[in-house]
């Protein structure tokens, strides 16, 4: 069993919108900060649900501070600075909630993969590139794709979990994040499935996932309830799947 220092654990949490990505992230960050970990959970989607998740208002998009990325980007005569100074930003323009959990918005990222070079990209590819390197334990809650890691900064994620719920849809889902994984030569995949409804035809279908199975959510209107009451799901849900996760997340990240 990991002493609680001898844990660094690096987790982008990726599938399509709407199968749970981002309560999974916060219930994970909560589980992490309770046993005493340094924990950072960073939103890397567009749609900016993982604060209110965690408790957290008022967190600025990271990709609207224009004024500071012209400055820290920018050089002269065109020139971008590719690891641009962000560590001060990391701290004023994050914010921490009430069991220790430091939460950033990191906003819209260009698209355009790697050949997309412009001041926005390089600002927040830096701020991941930072936050991989601190804290204990790294959460981010990705879009569907994994824009925001470019390949030298996915080279320092541990672990990307695919979330999917029971449907041949969710084996699309998982071919793509597959893809985008190999593309950026992250090695290690674990599948979380939500909204699990025991059935035959479910069964079968998780049976075909050639990955590591971290963990199974079965459907519960408390993540609705908790959405509704504007609260963090771990206060009102039950947590026991999300342990049995954690614990398997433990394992995977270990494997060499």
């Amino acid at each position: 069993m990991l002493e609680r220092w001898e844990l660094v654990l690096k987790v982008a949490i990726s599938g399509k919108g709407g199968v749970g990505k981002t309560t999974l992230a916060a219930i994970l960050a909560y589980l992490f900060a309770r046993d005493g970990y340094s924990v950072t959970a960073i939103d890397c989607d567009s749609s900016i649900n993982l604060p209110s998740a965690l408790g957290v208002k008022d967190v600025k998009p990271l990709s609207e501070l224009r004024e500071i990325i012209e400055q820290r980007v920018k050089g002269p005569f065109g020139i971008f600075r590719y690891n641009p100074k962000v560590d001060d930003v990391f701290e004023n323009y994050s914010a921490i909630n009430d069991f220790g959990v430091r939460v950033l918005v990191l906003g819209t990222i260009k698209k355009g993969g790697e050949g997309c070079f412009c001041p926005e990209n390089a600002f927040l590819r830096a701020i991941l590139r930072h936050a991989i390197f601190r804290d204990d334990v790294l959460i981010l809650d990705m879009e569907a794709g994994i824009e925001h890691l470019g390949r030298g900064t996915a080279k320092g994620v541990d672990v990307l979990i695919a979330v999917v719920e029971p449907g041949t849809r969710a084996i699309e889902t998982l071919g793509r994040i597959e893809k985008l994984a190999a593309d950026l030569e992250i090695k290690k995949i674990g599948v979380v499935v939500n909204k699990y409804i025991d059935s035959p035809k479910v069964a079968e279908l998780i049976g075909s996932i050639s990955h590591p199975i971290l963990g199974i959510i079965p459907y519960n209107q408390c993540f609705i309830q908790a959405d509704l009451e504007n609260l963090p799901p771990y206060r009102l849900c039950d947590l026991k799947p999300f342990e049995e996760i954690k614990k398997n997340l433990l394992r995977l990240g270990k494997q060499k």
